[in-house]
């Protein structure tokens, strides 16, 4: 009886356990490969992203959490990459994160929208 109950035991372990194995995201985007730039008029804002191979080819999502407004771009080959025009302004808190080509998901960082200044995360609220 008592190694029936250690083989039913195993064998709920290893049917619903062995399945669970956490996901790991990976890390952020590299903030010193993205700044944020003027747009086409007033209140409008571009992000742009110097080569950087940690980038290369991933999908980027970047909101504006003040303005409700955002945009998704993909990144070249070298991870350079520069978005569509979205609503926003300076001192506007934006979050940015990355889907990479084999699909998996980077952690999202918080940032203040700075124009011509390096990309300082922060606390996404």
């Amino acid at each position: 009886m008592r190694s029936r109950c250690f083989r039913l035991t195993l064998l709920c372990v290893l049917a619903f356990g062995g399945c669970n194995t956490p996901s790991v995201p990976i890390p952020p985007p590299q903030l010193p490969a993205l700044h944020f730039a003027s747009g086409p008029s007033a209140g409008l804002v571009v992000m742009e992203g110097s080569p950087s191979s940690p980038h290369a080819g991933a999908r980027f999502y970047v909101f504006d959490r003040t303005s409700a407004d955002g945009v998704i771009a993909t990144a070249a080959a070298d991870g350079s990459f520069t978005t569509s025009p979205f609503a926003g302004n300076v001192n506007d808190l934006v979050e940015i994160y990355f889907d990479a080509p084999d699909g998996k998901r980077s952690d999202s960082v918080c940032v203040q929208l700075q124009i011509g200044f390096n990309l300082i995360s922060q606390r996404c609220f």
